[in-house]
């Protein structure tokens, strides 16, 4: 069984955490923040798609919490393991043991003793990854070329949009420069 883990955005919730002890101490002492309700008359009429979430994706990855902190309270997660989660490979030994023993619980039948985690942590799965890749390029079935992508200066390397905390759905902007 794989369990596959993606970096980045575990990166990024690692690194906030990290942030918000810096920031907030621990445990963090979140500034109290009123929320502010504004009214706005429209007299429009409105025909409302009901096939559309009220939430957005980015509303739906943040639970109910503004920080990471507060997320990762919600799952029950005292302040002390929380802390833990600001090394990026206690997530990779955290959950991976947690969702077997929901899947156990959910009657699923897998020979446990195969599975494995689907990152660079696991250098038996990273190199099998490289060692495809390798023969793909051999047989020129794959090729390396220019397209635009987004790049987080924070972690110095692309990003995918999905592994964005927040701006999800932002495209690359095209800038001309005059001289």
């Amino acid at each position: 069984f794989g369990f596959h883990v993606t970096g980045m955005p575990i990166k990024a919730c690692a690194d906030k955490i990290k942030r918000e002890i810096e920031t907030y101490g621990f445990p963090p002492q979140f500034p109290q923040e009123t929320e502010k309700v504004e009214e706005v008359k429209n007299d429009e009429i409105v025909i409302k798609d009901k096939s559309k979430g009220k939430k957005s994706k980015a509303m739906a990855k943040t639970g109910p919490g503004k920080y990471q902190w507060d997320i990762m309270k919600s799952l029950g997660l005292e302040d002390e393991e929380i802390k833990q989660f600001a090394d990026v490979n206690h997530w990779l030994q955290y959950f991976p043991p947690k969702t077997e023993m929901d899947l156990r619980a959910m009657g699923l039948r897998v020979d446990w003793r195969r599975s494995f985690i689907t990152t660079d942590a696991n250098p038996f799965y990273d190199s099998f990854v490289r060692w495809q890749f390798v023969k793909l390029k051999e047989r020129n079935k794959i090729k390396f070329g220019k397209r635009y992508t987004i790049y987080s200066p924070k972690d110095g390397q692309p990003c995918m949009d999905h592994d964005r905390s927040s701006g999800e759905g932002v495209g690359p902007q095209e800038y001309t420069l005059i001289k």
